[in-house]
């Protein structure tokens, strides 16, 4: 099963991320502190200053202090209890006892009892004391003695506007209660006045009465009329079948057992066999028997003759055949009594029929009456019910009247014994100068001036994207590789080239770990021999570090070519104190062979094509295929050809022809390249197309621990050696 490998270095962690970017930002605030961390002394000095300026300019004052104190108050709901003040309270003290109205009046009060003092201004300030209901009034003013007289005016006015307040308040309260007790006397007058009449104009006795009689006859009449329904519908039922009507009705004779017979057995009884068929013995039942119309008593006898002689029939044909004479007048006497059976049956119905048509002349005559009586009830029940609505409306307006009227008199109690919860606990005290102290205002002054600068700081940092660190241009460049990073030189003027043997140790090391990064790198593919190198914008060391590379490059032996692309402000031929022209820009014209153009350096291996004469047009010539044959004809006779270009933001000279080259190297300088602009060029450079190798980070700085190697400079310096430590060395040496 395959799997992907990942080489180390090619990803990082968001662990290690958030790490990069930790770490950038605290390297930033703490390059950011070193460089300007007199800011601070200067904005913490300026506080001070203003501080010690407020304080001394302040002139002398005098300070008096009185103190009020606050108690609770009377709340009425139900009942009158006493409830202490709140925190709202104790503000609403102090900010009307600081009010501008408050000191008017007590300037108005000082003018008229002390003509004679001199006004000054004065300032009032209240504090609570913690955990209670104490505040200290201060007055601060430049006279001793008017300041006192001033404080106590404006104790006097504050008691006295709370006693006005008081007094308005209570009016209106009670005004209010007042008005609300002639509202419902008025409301109790009108219900018993409408009360009084509806009891002149009705006896509610003989109403109460009456509803009691009506309701009661109603009752009948209901009961009756649904008797009645339940009769009719029993007719209806024995219309519908009335041989189960007749035989329901006779169980029904023969439960009660009347006259110890059935209504069968009172029928004639069926002569012998010779007797004509159909003769019925009239003289056993008389009409109205046992509640029982003639054709039912006739019917019941009937069908019980019916029910004999099919007895009969049957134990004949038992003996006889269906032709024998006494079979078939049993027959034909059969068949005339079924059709006697039937007659009645309809003699029946139409009995049935005129019994319902009249019980539904009484269900008509019952509804009548039924609608009478209940609009008579009707009537009835919403009188009494008018009359009970106005003694409730009555009684609920005497009982409010009656329950207001006694708060108002609780109110007038209250207010004729309530006294002022705030009131005068001490008097101004004499106005003594107020000494001011130095350490808390000074103190604040240091701290405000700090704060200030660190805010300001931050301001100009958060403006600021100048790129500090490595951390930094790691969390703002993740996907860069960088091959190095230079230390910055603090010596003045042109930093001079490497030479061999160099005693700038640190500065020498920084260029062979280039060096190393570009050699063992993995390309992913074959290493380059052209490489450009190049940067956002100008002075960021661009040139130095081409020139020291490339002669780096040389020491190790690697045949070098240095060609300086900057065609408009080459400066290479410079620092190796070479002539700039013939060079490189001759070549593009075809002036002559690039070979003719080259020097010898005074560095082993290593060989320099100068700029040349600056023309115009140089975009033009290092798009040209006499530029790529140039090329591929010094990756032939060179093992490293190293060009020096334009800054990419400053011209198109590079993003040009940086294309036709292996690789491009990118120098941005820290604390000076802004990271929008290198951000800027790196996009150019990708949208044509470039191979970025890298980025090598200039003049970065030695102090801070993220540089490894760096803070291990005396690692580069050999010891001086004994007299005795020769010997010992040159012994270990041979053997």
């Amino acid at each position: 099963m395959e799997q992907n490998l990942t080489l180390p270095g090619q990803a990082q962690s968001s662990t290690l991320n958030r790490i990069h970017e930790a770490s950038a930002k605290f390297q930033r605030y703490k390059i950011l502190l070193r460089r300007r961390w007199w800011f601070l002394l200067l904005t913490a000095s300026i506080g001070v200053c203003v501080q010690a300026l407020r304080i001394t300019g302040r002139p002398q004052e005098f300070r008096s202090l009185a103190k009020l104190v606050a108690g609770g108050t009377m709340v009425i709901n139900d009942s009158i209890t006493w409830r202490e003040q709140q925190a709202d309270f104790y503000g609403t003290i102090i900010e009307t006892v600081e009010s501008a109205e408050m000191k008017r009046r007590a300037l108005v009060r000082v003018r008229a009892l002390n003509p004679d003092v001199k006004d000054s201004d004065v300032e009032i300030r209240v504090a609570q004391t913690k955990g209670s209901a104490i505040f200290n009034i201060l007055a601060t003013g430049s006279e001793p003695k008017y300041t006192r007289i001033f404080l106590d005016a404006l104790l006097d006015e504050f008691i006295a506007f709370r006693q006005s307040i008081r007094e308005q308040a209570q009016g209106k309260v009670l005004q209010q209660f007042l008005q609300e007790v002639v509202t419902k006397q008025k409301v109790m007058e009108e219900s018993l006045e409408r009360l009084t009449k509806f009891k002149a104009a009705n006896n509610i006795l003989t109403i109460t009465n009456g509803n009691n009689l009506a309701a009661q006859f109603l009752g009948n009449l209901e009961s009756q009329r649904e008797s009645q329904r339940t009769t009719l519908e029993d007719l209806r039922l024995a219309i519908a079948n009335v041989n189960a009507a007749m035989e329901a009705r006779e169980r029904m004779l023969s439960a009660a057992g009347s006259g110890g017979t059935t209504a069968a057995a009172g029928a004639a009884k069926v002569g012998e066999s010779t007797q004509p068929s159909g003769a019925v013995k009239a003289s056993d039942t008389s009409p109205g028997r046992n509640g029982m119309t003639m054709a039912e008593q006739d019917y019941l006898r009937t069908k019980s003759k019916i029910t004999e002689l099919k007895t009969k029939l049957d134990s004949l044909l038992i003996q006889f055949k269906t032709q024998h004479p006494m079979v078939q007048d049993v027959t034909e006497e059969l068949a005339a009594q079924k059709a006697l059976l039937d007659s009645y049956a309809e003699q029946i119905q139409q009995e049935m029929h005129t019994q319902m048509a009249d019980i539904q002349r009484r269900v008509q005559v019952l509804d009548a009456q039924i609608n009478e009586k209940q609009k008579e009830a009707l009537d009835l029940g919403g009188k009494i019910a008018e009359h009970d609505k106005l003694e409730k409306a009555a009684e609920s307006a005497k009982m409010a009247y009656e329950k207001l009227f006694e708060k108002v008199e609780q109110i007038q109690s209250v207010f004729n014994s309530q006294a002022d919860y705030v009131a005068v606990q001490e008097r101004a005290t004499p106005a003594s100068e107020n000494v001011e102290d130095w350490v808390m205002p000074i103190v604040i002054g240091l701290v405000a001036g700090m704060g200030a600068g660190i805010v300001i700081l931050l301001l100009f940092d958060r403006l600021d994207d100048r790129m500090n660190s490595y951390s930094e241009f790691q969390a703002l460049f993740p996907a860069e590789a960088v091959l190095g990073q230079v230390p910055e030189q603090r010596n003045r003027g042109d930093v001079a080239l490497l030479r061999p043997n160099d005693d700038r140790h640190l500065y020498a090391e920084a260029f062979r770990n280039v060096r190393s990064s570009i050699l063992f790198k993995n390309w992913q593919g074959k290493p380059p021999k052209t490489i450009l190198i190049t940067s956002a914008v100008p002075n960021e060391g661009k040139t130095t570090v081409t020139s020291n590379l490339a002669v780096t490059m040389a020491l190790a032996g690697a045949r070098v070519l240095l060609a300086d692309c900057d065609l408009r402000r080459g400066g290479v031929s410079e620092l190796f104190k070479l002539p700039s022209s013939p060079g490189l820009s001759e070549a593009l014209r075809g002036k002559l062979h690039w070979r003719d153009a080259v020097q010898e350096t005074s560095t082993r291996n290593l060989d320099l094509l100068a700029r040349g004469d600056v023309f115009d047009q140089t975009s033009e010539m290092l798009l040209s295929k006499t530029a790529e044959e140039m090329l591929r004809e010094m990756g032939e006779e060179y093992d490293y050809v190293i060009f020096d270009s334009a800054p990419v933001l400053v011209a198109d000279d590079t993003a040009s022809f940086a294309p036709k080259l292996d690789s491009v190297i990118f120098v941005v300088r820290m604390s000076s390249t802004m990271a929008r602009l290198s951000g800027k060029a790196l996009d150019l450079l990708y949208e044509r197309q470039v191979n970025i190798g890298g980025v090598i980070l200039n003049r970065s700085s030695s102090n801070l621990k993220e540089y490894t190697y760096y803070n291990y400079a005396s690692y580069y310096y050999a010891p001086a050696k004994t007299g005795s430590q020769q010997p010992a060395e040159a012994a270990a040496a041979k053997s």
